[in-house]
């Protein structure tokens, strides 16, 4: 039986949570502004959506990235900086979706502004955490 590619899987897992954490953090800063609206509504309807589907897929990202480093979660060089980065910002992103399933409709203005601020450091984690896996991806570690 051929293994599975753990690098391309993990590759192509980590673009969701990455994209989508940042989605939420666009989506719910501007829900800040309208807060109010219908339309505030609606973006904090895509944003929770967003956080939700952030969530699952940063638990695929995780998996594969233990498979493919043979359950190694720290390291040393660009993969030590790498899960530097991945660990706080998986627990930001999980802890954020289970925060918003939690409050639905019913938070208010000062605690979704809160929730912002944990969504902008869990993607500049994402950002970080990317940057350094690309370094290990090129070889620049």
């Amino acid at each position: 039986m051929a293994s599975l590619p753990w690098a391309s899987l993990h590759g192509a897992s980590t673009h969701f949570p990455v994209a989508l954490t940042i989605a939420a953090l666009g989506f719910d800063s501007g829900a800040l502004f309208f807060w109010r609206t219908p339309f505030g509504a609606r973006l904090r309807q895509a944003g929770a959506a967003a956080i939700a589907v952030s969530a699952l897929g940063s638990i695929a990202a995780v998996v594969s990235g233990l498979l493919l480093t043979k359950g190694q979660v720290w390291g040393a060089g660009a993969l030590g900086w790498h899960h530097r980065m991945v660990w706080p910002a998986f627990a930001l992103i999980v802890s954020a979706a289970a925060w918003r399933v939690q409050a639905g409709e019913e938070a208010s203005l000062r605690s979704h502004a809160a929730y912002v601020g944990v969504l902008f450091l869990a993607s500049a984690l994402v950002g970080a955490a990317g940057y350094f896996g690309g370094q290990m991806l090129h070889g620049l570690s």
